[in-house]
Order: C-alpha cells, then sequence, then structure tokens
C-alpha cells in the first residue's frame, strides 16, 4: 500500500514560519552582535571611559614621523582597518592648551614643504640636542615634553594625535589620506579634545551624543532580539511541539479506529447506489425476505440432521436387541452334553 501524504494545516503553517523566523532572528543577532563589538561597541566604551573633556582645547602640531617595520610601528595616527597589521605608519605628536569658552578657532594648515614658521624654527632648535641637526647656533638642551600643567604655556608636549579613541576607520566616514594630509605639517593649529585619564592621547573630533547613541544601538537591537528568539524557542520546544507529538499519536489511532469502523460498515451493508435504506424500502423487503428464507433452509437442515441421528441411534438399539435375541435362541436350541441330560 502507498502511504498517504500527510497535509498540513494552516495553523501547522504559520507555527513553521514563525519558528523559522526567531530561529534566523536569533542567528542574525548573535552574528551582529560579534560584528558589532569590535568595531562601534568596544571604541564606544573606550571613549566614554576615557572621560574626554567636550570642552576643545587649542592644538599644534609639533612633529610628524613616518616609520617602516612592525617593530617601528607601535601606534599610527590613523589607520584604515582596525584588526590589521601596520608596516607603513604615521606618528603625529601635537602640543596643546587651554583656552576659554571664548576662544575663536581658526583651523590653519601648514604644507609639510612650507618653510618653517617660528612655532617651527622654536621647536626645532629645541629639538635639535636628539634630532638630525648637529649646529653650535641650535640651543643642545631638551626640550621637555608630558604634562606641563596650567601654570605654563602649553598644558600638554608631546601629544599623541589620532582621528578617535582607536585611531582607526573605514572610507568614507575615515580616510586616513586626507586626515595625514591636513593634520602632519608642523606648525598646523586646530581644535582638538584630550583624555583627563590619559593627558598624552588626543583626538581631533568628538561628538558624545554620537557615541552614546550608537552604544545604544548597537546594544538594544541584537541582544533584546537574541534574548526573544532564546524564549520563543524554549517555549515552543518544551510546550507547543511537546503537546504536539503527545497528540499526533492518539490522532493516529483514533484514524484508524475510524478507517476500521467504515471498512466494517462497508462490508456488513452493501447499500445499493441508490436510495436509503429504510423499513419501507423495497430494498429492505427483499433482505429481509432473503434473510427468512435462508433462516428456514438453515432450520431444515437443523432438523433434517437431527431426525438422521436419531434415525442412526434407534437403528443401532434395534440391531444391537435382535443380535441379542439371536444368542439367546441359538444357545437355548442348540444341543450339548447338558441338554441330553
Amino acid at each position: 500500500m502507498e502511504e498517504k501524504k500527510v497535509k498540513q494545516t494552516w495553523k501547522q503553517k504559520i507555527l513553521f514560519y514563525i519558528t523559522a523566523f526567531f530561529v534566523l532572528l536569533g542567528i542574525f543577532s548573535v552574528f551582529s552582535f560579534l560584528f558589532l563589538v569590535p568595531f562601534v561597541i568596544d571604541p564606544s566604551f573606550t571613549t566614554i571611559f576615557m572621560e574626554f573633556d567636550e570642552q576643545p582645547v587649542l592644538c599644534v602640531t609639533r612633529k610628524a614621523e613616518r616609520k617602516l617595520g612592525v617593530s617601528n610601528c607601535s601606534w599610527a595616527s590613523c589607520r584604515e582597518g582596525c584588526t590589521k597589521e601596520i608596516y607603513d605608519c604615521t606618528q603625529i605628536h601635537v602640543d596643546y592648551k587651554k583656552v576659554g569658552p571664548d576662544f575663536n578657532f581658526t583651523p590653519t594648515t601648514v604644507e609639510p614643504t612650507t618653510p618653517p614658521d617660528d612655532y617651527r624654527r622654536k621647536r626645532l632648535i629645541q629639538d635639535a640636542a636628539f634630532d638630525e641637526f648637529d649646529s653650535d647656533d641650535f640651543i643642545t638642551e631638551p626640550s621637555p615634553t608630558g604634562l606641563m600643567g596650567n601654570d605654563s604655556e602649553w598644558y600638554y608636549i608631546g601629544a599623541k594625535l589620532f582621528p578617535n579613541v582607536k585611531g582607526c576607520g573605514y572610507p568614507p566616514a575615515l580616510n586616513c589620506t586626507i586626515f595625514l594630509k591636513k593634520y602632519k605639517g608642523i606648525g598646523t593649529n586646530f581644535s582638538c579634545y584630550y583624555s583627563r585619564v590619559d593627558p598624552g592621547l588626543v583626538i581631533s573630533h568628538l561628538d558624545m551624543w554620537q557615541v552614546y547613541m550608537n552604544l545604544v544601538y548597537a546594544m538594544a537591537i541584537p541582544i533584546p532580539s537574541f534574548i526573544v528568539s532564546v524564549i520563543y524557542l524554549t517555549f515552543a520546544y518544551f510546550k507547543i511541539y511537546n503537546d504536539d507529538e503527545e497528540k499526533a499519536p492518539l490522532e493516529k489511532n483514533a484514524e484508524g479506529l475510524d478507517e476500521e469502523g467504515n471498512s466494517m460498515e462497508d462490508i456488513a451493508s452493501l447499500r445499493p447506489a441508490s436510495g436509503a435504506l429504510t423499513p419501507a424500502s423495497e430494498t429492505f423487503r427483499e433482505d429481509l425476505a432473503s434473510f427468512g428464507h435462508q433462516l428456514k433452509v438453515a432450520m431444515a437442515d437443523e432438523m433434517s440432521r437431527d431426525s438422521f441421528n436419531e434415525e442412526i441411534i434407534n437403528k443401532s438399539h434395534s440391531l444391537s436387541g435382535n443380535l441379542g435375541k439371536e444368542m439367546t435362541t441359538s444357545i437355548s436350541t442348540s444341543g450339548g452334553p447338558i441338554n441330553d441330560i
């Protein structure tokens, strides 16, 4: 026998699509969260923990160095790709000082090929002792670097400049070529933001509102989606599908009983194609007459069988009686010594 194809009900189809949706939602939530951790979540948390001062300060490029080799590139002011190794890096150092909120920032960009201005000449003279310059006209004492404090003209000398807290990104949001061209000219001044935790870290752009919003979007969508998916799949596994499995054998047995009952009814009642079977119908009368005739034949056969058995019994009795009489007569009439006596 060919197996019957079980047809799914609309309820089973809807349940299947809902379950598939939550499975896919859970998978995409996990992968999206793993993707957002190094690119959005970690930089946002680091920016918050570094406690950048939202009041900008005045930065001036002190020096820019280009280095080659992994051992020399321990850090880079800007790199495209946060996870790849860097073999060619440009390191920009800046000096910055605090200014009032009413300070008018007028950024000026100095091309690297521009002759040194007063600020550049001043820095070159101070760095002459440990740079490539060696002349009696230069001051041989190295210039101090690090935190100078509010009492000095510059709050910090020689800070590291980055576009963001990680110093990396991808075009078009961040193009390192444009960034380096804009800030590596010695004497270039611009507004920047320093970290209260590490004053030697300076970034060129800061938008704390955007940082918080990026963090919210990166965590408020994938994590709740994954939790909802897990809750639904757990409920479906232990409740919905478990109940269906328990009901399936009962429904199968009920269907088997129904099929068996239908087959017995078909065998017992071979109804004609037309008309219903009622006591007043012609079919019912014919069936009843046929049943009566069959009953009479069966009774006649039974009676004839009983009479045949009685006849055999009577004949056996009569046969045994006659045999007894003949034996007695033969014994009594036979001659012998006793009879002679």
